[in-house]
């Protein structure tokens, strides 16, 4: 994996890890595979589109939007709880705050700035383009939410804290991360999710993610409790009660739970849960996994484009928007991140890689 290291427990840098254990193979191909199945729900979400008047612009009782609504409370939160996960193989240890920060802004800051700068620049060209607004209102995108590239502001506010949480060592020991991790999770529920797209540089958001976040960091740091079969055996029961619940008023067209709602945060909480210790291993969703970073980032170029190739060849079916939409924001960005490994800068400035 990626900028991690491969074990159960943080490994402290210059220490050697045994990658040849079966339990760490299995859980690394696990984790990109649960990164691949989080693209794909994404992508699938985009192409469809958050509301009747955008992406293929189904009814709100079509079975597209049933899917794009079954879940919601799953989605982003997976793609926390990974992080979550993965950087609880490599944490921040005390004395290298300033190094972990640094790195930590030259792989999430630089394509947040680069690559919404290019996206904005987009929708000036682009007729009906989501996220379009007066060119004097650029400034906007760097400070508040804008499109998809709000997560990268809140996980961004999420490392901030978890670096003060680290040095101040509150998530050390299972007792002070289970506080922690409950006062997450009640601010995620007071916090008004109405507002979020106008708070300060994603701060609602963050406030929404962070419990999936910590929890993820807790699955990986203290598994010896969290990963207990009788743990996993009761988040998978509470995983298909709460599901089984929101898929019926789904599926009966009734209002469904909101985020940030007491449903909402068991279907995330549990869900991930269940997945990072259950789901089985996906050669297919494991591959797109290891692009996941590039996909989040550019799949609403290459969705935009196959749109507007369908819409040049005058391909009107609903049916076929959704496939090949799918399929270009899937496919495309590692393309993309592949044609970008022999340009250092272009990589480091729009992937943040080195």
């Amino acid at each position: 994996m990626s900028d991690t290291a491969i074990g159960g427990m943080p490994v402290e840098p210059g220490r050697e890890v045994d990658s040849t254990r079966p339990r760490v193979s299995k859980e690394s191909l696990r984790v990109q595979t649960l990164r691949g199945l989080a693209c794909v729900l994404l992508v699938a979400f985009h192409v469809i589109g958050s509301h009747a008047t955008s992406g293929l612009r189904v009814d709100e009782d079509s079975l597209y939007r049933q899917f794009a609504n079954l879940f919601m409370h799953l989605r982003m939160p997976l793609f926390t709880f990974l992080s979550g996960f993965v950087y609880a193989y490599r944490p921040v240890f005390q004395g290298a705050e300033r190094d972990f920060a640094a790195k930590k802004l030259m792989r999430l800051a630089l394509p947040l700035i680069c690559v919404s700068t290019l996206y904005f620049l987009l929708t000036l060209l682009v007729p009906d383009t989501t996220g379009k607004m007066p060119l004097d209102q650029i400034w906007r995108i760097y400070l508040f939410p804008y499109v998809h590239f709000w997560f990268l502001q809140a996980i961004l506010l999420i490392f901030t804290a978890v670096v003060v949480l680290e040095s101040l060592q509150l998530l050390s020991s299972l007792r002070q991360y289970a506080l922690v991790l409950a006062l997450s999770m009640a601010l995620h529920l007071c916090v008004p999710q109405e507002d979020a797209d106008d708070g300060m540089f994603s701060a609602v958001h963050a406030a929404y993610l962070a419990p999936f976040f910590l929890l993820g960091l807790g699955a990986n740091r203290f598994r010896a409790i969290l990963g207990r079969p009788t743990v996993i055996w009761a988040s998978a029961a509470c995983f298909l009660g709460a599901m089984t619940l929101h898929w019926i008023a789904v599926a009966a067209h009734e209002p469904i739970a909101e985020r940030g709602t007491v449903l909402g945060l068991l279907i995330g909480v549990s869900g991930t849960l269940t997945l990072i210790y259950c789901f089985p291993h996906w050669r297919v969703l494991g591959l797109l996994g290891a692009y996941s970073f590039t996909i989040y980032l550019f799949h609403p170029f290459f969705v935009a484009a196959s749109r507007a190739a369908l819409k040049l060849a005058q391909v009107t079916s609903t049916e076929l928007g959704f496939v090949v939409g799918l399929a270009a924001g899937v496919l495309g960005p590692p393309v993309l991140e592949t044609a970008l490994r022999g340009m250092p800068v272009s990589r480091r400035l729009l992937l943040g890689q080195r």
